[in-house]
């Protein structure tokens, strides 16, 4: 025989207004990002692939901003000051831009990936450094 008591109708009824919050039944629909918005890699997952043109990775501009982000982010393990040890010494003679930008935003084995914190643009522009003739390696 069960006995029902009012601590355990209680204890019910407060498990279920947490279970539906927490299923997103209470809750509105997320945001629609703003127009002209730059565009966000999934939070999970990796990156999407993305097109380079010459003009892109020959535009001073965007060598400009690649080495500011080559400063902040990819110097300290990658630079010359670096060796030996920290990170693999770059090539870039060897590589093409997807390579580069795949490795950049998904990181790649202790590189850790940089898609949240650096924009579409400024992964690209970091591709755009590193392929051009200003890059030291």
């Amino acid at each position: 025989m069960r006995t029902t008591t009012a601590l355990g109708l209680a204890v019910a009824a407060t498990l279920g207004t947490w279970l539906l919050a927490g299923s997103g039944a209470a809750q509105s629909p997320p945001a629609a990002p703003s127009p002209g918005a730059p565009a966000s890699p999934p939070a999970n997952g990796p990156a999407p692939p993305v097109a380079f043109t010459p003009e892109f990775l020959g535009d001073p501009k965007n060598v400009v901003r690649g080495r500011g982000v080559w400063q902040a982010r990819c110097q300290f393990c990658h630079g010359k000051a670096a060796y030996p040890g920290k990170a693999p010494k770059l090539d870039p003679s060897r590589y093409t831009p997807a390579f580069v930008y795949d490795r950049v935003a998904n990181g790649f084995q202790g590189m850790p990936p940089w898609r949240h914190e650096f924009s579409v643009d400024e992964l690209k522009s970091v591709v755009a450094y590193v392929l051009s003739r200003e890059f030291p390696n």
